[in-house]
Order: C-alpha cells, then structure tokens, then sequence
C-alpha cells in the first residue's frame, strides 16, 4: 500500500537526472539502536564526524515544531567513540530527558544552547554547533572518551538566526543564516579557523571577529552548506527555492554565483497517496564535500513531516534520501535510498525492527563524511539514532565524466550518441586533443540549455558521459562540445 506512492509530474530535476537512481551498492555498516544504552534519547537533527566511527550527534526537541527557534524540551550533544550499532557512546544520557539543555562553558563564560539544529566536525575531535543565543555564536565542543565537553572557543555571528554550518578540511568555518533577505548581503559568513594568528575564537572579551568573506542570498530558507579543502567553491540549499546554490572564488576576491551548476527540484513535485492526496514535499537540506573524488552530498527529505499518507496526511518516512552529484554540474549520479532501504528491509517505512541496519521513521537532515573509507554519516531525526552508510565499489564512478583508456587523440572528437534513438538513457563518447577546459552541454529544438553534462579541466584522452532523458519529453536534442576554439555539435533523438 505504502509503495503506491508517487511523484506527481516525474520531471524532478537534479541536473540531468529524472527519477532518483539507485545503484543497490550502498549498504548501512550500522545504525545506532534506540535504546536507553547506546542512543541519542531524542529526535537527532545532525550528526559531526570527527574520525572513524567517531562522531557528536546533536538532539533537538522543540515544544512546537512550527516554531523551530522557540522553546525546546531538550537541546544537548550525545558522543561517540569507536561506534557501531551496539556500543561506542561516551557517556551516560538519560532516555527521554526532559529540560536538558547543553551549556558551553568557559570560566565564568557560559552560553545556552537554544535553538541548535546543526552541527559540524572539524580537527582535534572538535564539533562546531551553530547556535541560536541572543549573540548567534558558533560554539565548539571537544569528543573526549568520557563525553562531549566545552573548549575556550566560541564565535559571535551577529543579530540573525543560524542554521546551516560547515567546517572545510582546512579548519574555515562558514555559517549561514536561516533566512535570507533582500535587505542584508552577508548571508553565508565565512570565519578563519581557530588555529589562525589573530582570531579571537579562544580569547576572553573577544570572540567576534570580522568574517573573512561573506555570500549574498536570494530572499529564501537556507538549510545546508558545504565548501571545498580550499574555499574556491562553496554550496548553499536552499530549502524555500529547492535548489543548491553553488559560488565560486576565494575570500580575498570575492565569490560569485557559477551558473554552469544546476541543481533544483520542481517545484510542482509532490508525493500522493493512493487517494490522490498531496502529502510530503521533498527539498534540499544538509549538504556534505567530498574533495576527492570531488562528490556533492546532499540531504533531501520532507522537512518536519512525520509519518505517512495513510497516518498522519504526511509522508515524511517516505521521502528521505540522499543525493550523490557532481559538484560541477550539479548532475545527481546516484541516490542513497534510504527510506526504500527501510522499507525493502522491513516491509514498512515505520520498523526499526531490523536492529541495527535500518533506523526506520526516515527523517534525513543533514549529512557528513569520513573521506578516507569513504563513508556517510547521517541521522533519522523521528528515529532518534545515527546511520553509517558504505558505497561497495568505485565513488569516482558514479558523478565523473569516465576516461576511455588507451586512446591517444590526435584532435578533437564529439562522436556520435549511442544508443541512437534511446530510452531513457544514452552515452556520449568525446575527445581532448589537449588539457583544458571543456563543457559538454544538452540543447532542446529551441535552443535552450537543458543541462551541462562536463564543464571541468580535462586532460588530452577520450571520454564518456551518460545522459539520462527520463525526466524530459520524446522529441529531438542535440549537444555541443566546447574546449577552447573547438566547437561541434550532434542531434540525437529520445523515443520513449
């Protein structure tokens, strides 16, 4: 009954992806049991890596979840060392605890949690928490082996409610509020890490640095943010518009928006139950970088809406997943179903009974990485426990234009598409006489971009790329190699 869930109007856009793809190479490892030994106690919105299956999962129970930055039942931090499904957790948590409210304490400095819904994990098993005090502060705590404890460094962010933080592998912390207006233009700021000559994270009285760089957003929602090693890229979802923004640049220039990367969902899709009611509207939330292969993350779920058509008007449970996608393109080239999962393991999307591989309820809001497994953390925030998520096979294949080998070009080549009519999905091989930069780009009969398949540096070979057309409507397209003075272009032709 459960599966009879639909898209109305299938044409999701993720780049040029339809319909989310699921390669069935993606696995739990585990899944941290909701118990009174080894879980979180309460609904968990965000998880921070800090090593191998060590990580700091932030709760957040709000009194009323149309009101996300009011009074919460419980705002605390819960660690883990050396996890899996059955143990790792560093310290006694009370199940279901009622008005616990983390504190941050330095001396006689203290900071209340209020209104934390996103964590981020740095060096030194440090765990960032974008906080909703009067001052907004980013507040950094310390995974030890007997529990989560405060460090001396804290940031004041300014007057606006914060959501969305990440920490780049080079310790730069970016903090984005949770609306943006047309009024301000510093809606993403981007502070120097804590080990920078000069900050004032750690020093009392201080605390308030000047950002280094700030973003301007469109009026909207903002719930994700993730940035490269080297801060030349930075990505931003925006929960309102269901799309990821993507900014290119550095903080002594200045960033602007890169208009090559597409990523939206329509926003016509909705799920419907059986009976024809609109319930679950899937968007972008947390967002997670991958620097090499270079891979976007990306978070998508219902955000707050529990259940499913048939309990509560809401299909929450059903609309969780994650997208994996190529950060220069925005190309979604594979899906981590984790509410299939779920319910492939269970027959329900409502069972965790499958202890330790399915966390059931699926509530996905944020996500983060280990890159050097490579494996995904996330969270359920309605099954109040973490998940470890494992890729069986090569992640370089799943978002990246793919190398043809042994093949010496002697000049640009855009060969012909094959299958040649194709449904739904058709590969484009091509050749590079030389490095540079090279576009790959999809036009309808009207001249209008439908997607960037490359637009990345390339070295002299010969490639392929898959177009999937699953989204789109029959009819006649045609695409264009671009790579310096070369131009050409092909048709080809989708039949379904």
């Amino acid at each position: 009954m459960f599966r009879k869930l639909i898209f109305v109007a299938v044409a999701l856009l993720i780049g040029a992806t339809g319909a989310f793809p699921q390669s069935g190479e993606w696995a739990t490892q585990y899944v941290t049991l909701d118990d009174g030994t080894f879980g979180t106690g309460y609904n968990t919105p965000s998880v921070a890596l800090v090593g191998q299956n060590d990580f700091v999962a932030l709760v957040n129970r709000v009194v009323s979840e149309s009101d996300i930055f009011g009074p919460s039942v419980s705002n605390y931090l819960v660690g883990y060392m050396d996890a899996d499904s059955t143990s790792g957790r560093v310290a006694d948590q009370p199940y279901q605890p009622q008005d616990q409210i983390e504190v941050w304490a330095s001396g006689l400095d203290q900071v209340l949690f209020s209104g934390a819904w996103q964590i981020a994990g740095g060096a030194n098993n440090y765990a960032y928490v974008a906080n909703n005090d009067e001052l907004h502060n980013i507040l950094v705590f310390e995974l030890t082996p007997t529990g989560v404890v405060s460090t001396d460094f804290r940031m004041e962010t300014g007057t606006e409610n914060i959501f969305a933080i990440d920490v780049s592998s080079s310790g730069t912390v970016y903090v984005v509020d949770h609306e943006g207006t047309s009024g301000k233009t510093d809606e993403v700021k981007i502070f120097a890490g804590i080990d920078v000559s000069g900050t004032t994270w750690g020093q009392f009285g201080g605390h308030n640095d000047t950002p280094i760089a700030t973003i301007d957003l469109p009026p909207g929602t903002y719930r994700g943010v993730a940035a490269n090693s080297d801060g030349s890229a930075v990505f931003v979802s925006s929960s309102s518009a269901k799309k990821i923004f993507k900014f290119v640049g550095d903080p002594v220039n200045g960033y602007a928006e890169d208009t090559n990367f597409s990523a939206e969902i329509s926003m016509e899709d909705i799920y419907v139950d059986e009976d024809g009611l609109d319930v679950g509207v899937p968007t972008f939330l947390g967002l997670a970088y991958l620097d090499s292969p270079p891979i976007l993350f990306a978070a998508v779920d219902s955000f707050l809406c529990r259940g499913t058509a048939l309990e509560t008007g809401c299909a929450g449970y059903t609309t969780g997943r994650i997208f994996v996608m190529d950060p220069q393109t925005g190309v979604s080239g594979d899906t981590i179903d984790i509410a299939m999962w779920n319910f492939d393991n269970n027959g329900s999307f409502t069972d965790a009974s499958n202890k330790g591989r399915t966390g059931g309820f699926t509530s996905v809001m944020d996500v983060d990485l280990d890159p050097n497994e490579p494996a995904v953390y996330t969270q359920t925030f309605y099954g109040w426990a973490v998940e470890k998520w494992l890729f069986d096979g090569d992640l370089g294949t799943i978002v990246s234009v793919e190398p043809i080998p042994d093949v010496r070009p002697e000049a640009f080549a855009l060969n012909q598409n094959y299958p040649n009519p194709f449904n739904p999905s058709t590969t484009i091989e091509f050749q590079v006489e030389q490095t540079g930069l090279v576009t790959l780009t999809v036009f309808n009969m009207l001249g209008q971009k439908v997607t960037t398949l490359v637009n990345e540096n390339l070295n002299a070979g010969a490639y392929k790329v898959t177009f999937d057309a699953s989204h789109l409507p029959s009819g006649i397209f045609f695409y264009s190699l671009d790579s310096g003075t070369f131009r050409e272009t092909r048709k080809m032709v989708f039949l379904k």
